[in-house]
């Protein structure tokens, strides 16, 4: 029995001795894996730091002796599927364009289709005071009524362009668009143009169309002739147009000198700057047309738009200077009559916008053009007159000035 349990004691404390041994023998193995991995640390800190030498030897090197790395050997003079090869921009830039605002000093007429192509304005010639007395019992001798007339007749305004087939199916842009507007922006400019004219031959229809242009000093415009305009036209009983203001247009250069140059007391600026509503003058108000803008100045019961396409003389008044014309219109100062047919141009308020001519694509097969190398094109075409209601007193104040901005 105690034979027994002496050998089982033995068994137990051999077994503790075996485990002991494992241990030990983990902890060397452990040891020498430690030891192993701060080698291999070691040696690659060391290859890293031997490489940063390198590269700052040979950095060094370029440096001094100029022969670095190698360049490449395909530049674009051996690579001509790069250097030859150019991306267009298909969208145009815009080009400059003037502010058309003629148009709008108008009185819009429309005249019906198949109605003759003369169109008729009558006007009755006012009465005058009568202050003599009546005898009593006497009926006395009735009195007449003048009826005046003027006359615009139609005139007819046509420019197209075209594209051969070839260019039209191979261009990479939308050229029927671009086209498009600038045969509206001629169009625009053609009306601008028409009205002007009109407006001009009202200084020798009335002198007093033209009393407040600057004939003196340096002919420079000021607060004054601004500011004397539209009471120059309330004092003839002229009218403002629709909407309760006189309509005018002036060019930027006069803008500047009104803002920079007229700056004394009492002036343009120093009257806005007092004002609360005067800081809100100058911003862009939307004009009667949807979808543009046109900036508006509004100045003593006056609406100015700025426009450069202005009458401009030379040599004015015998000095070296060239002035330019600033308009101002009340009621029917001047006449726009255009004939009511779908198929024609719309010349809207006159911006190019709001303009609308034909483009499209030519059928083929015509008489003309039987083979159809003529893809497509646009074009415009206007029917309407121009002129002056019956009258001889002028409804508008067109003078001239010298601008000191350019």
């Amino acid at each position: 029995m105690n034979k027994r349990k002496a050998g089982s004691s033995r068994q137990k404390q051999g077994a503790r001795n075996d485990k002991s041994l494992d241990v030990i023998e983990f902890m060397v193995k452990l040891q020498r894996g430690l030891m192993f991995a701060f080698g291999v640390i070691l040696m690659l800190g060391t290859t890293v730091v031997a490489s940063f030498g390198l590269m700052g030897a040979i950095q060094a090197r370029a440096v001094m002796l100029n022969d670095g790395a190698s360049p490449a050997s395909m530049n674009s003079g051996n690579m001509p599927q790069a250097a030859l090869s150019i991306h267009y921009n298909t969208k145009f830039l815009e080009y400059l364009k003037a502010v058309f605002t003629k148009l709008r000093m108008c009185t819009r007429q429309n005249m019906p289709a198949n109605a003759g192509q003369v169109f008729r304005n009558f006007m009755l010639a006012p009465l005058t005071a009568n202050t003599t007395e009546q005898s009593e019992g006497t009926v006395g001798s009735g009195i007449t009524i003048t009826t005046n007339y003027l006359d615009i007749l139609l005139g007819q305004w046509c420019d197209f362009e075209n594209q051969s087939d070839k260019s039209f199916l191979t261009s990479i842009s939308n050229d029927q668009v671009m086209f498009e507007r600038n045969m509206a922006y001629r169009l625009g400019f053609t009306v601008d143009d028409l009205v002007m004219a009109f407006f001009d031959y009202l200084i020798t229809l009335d002198s007093k169309t033209s009393n407040q242009s600057v004939t003196t000093g340096n002919y420079q415009l000021t607060k004054q002739q601004i500011e004397q305009a539209p009471f120059s036209l309330m004092g003839q009983n002229v009218p403002p147009m629709e909407g309760g203001y006189y309509c005018g247009s002036i060019h930027p250069f006069f803008v500047g000198d009104l803002l920079a140059l007229d700056n004394s007391n009492n002036s343009i600026v120093d009257i806005m700057k007092h004002t609360p509503e005067g800081q809100l003058k100058l911003e862009e108000l939307p004009d009667m047309a949807a979808g543009d803008q046109v900036k508006v100045i509004e100045l003593f019961g006056c609406r100015w738009m700025p426009s450069t396409n202005q009458t401009q003389t030379a040599s004015y008044e015998g000095s070296s200077s060239t002035s330019i014309r600033t308009y101002l219109a009340g009621m029917d100062a001047v006449l726009a009559v255009k004939l009511s047919t779908p198929d024609r141009s719309s010349i809207g308020d006159g911006q190019t916008k709001n303009i609308n001519i034909w483009r499209g694509d030519y059928k083929p097969g015509s008489s003309f053009d039987p083979c159809a190398v003529i893809g497509a094109g646009s074009s415009y075409n206007l029917i309407a007159g121009f002129g002056l209601p019956p009258d001889t007193t002028s409804r508008a104040r067109c003078f001239d000035a010298v601008p000191q901005t350019t």
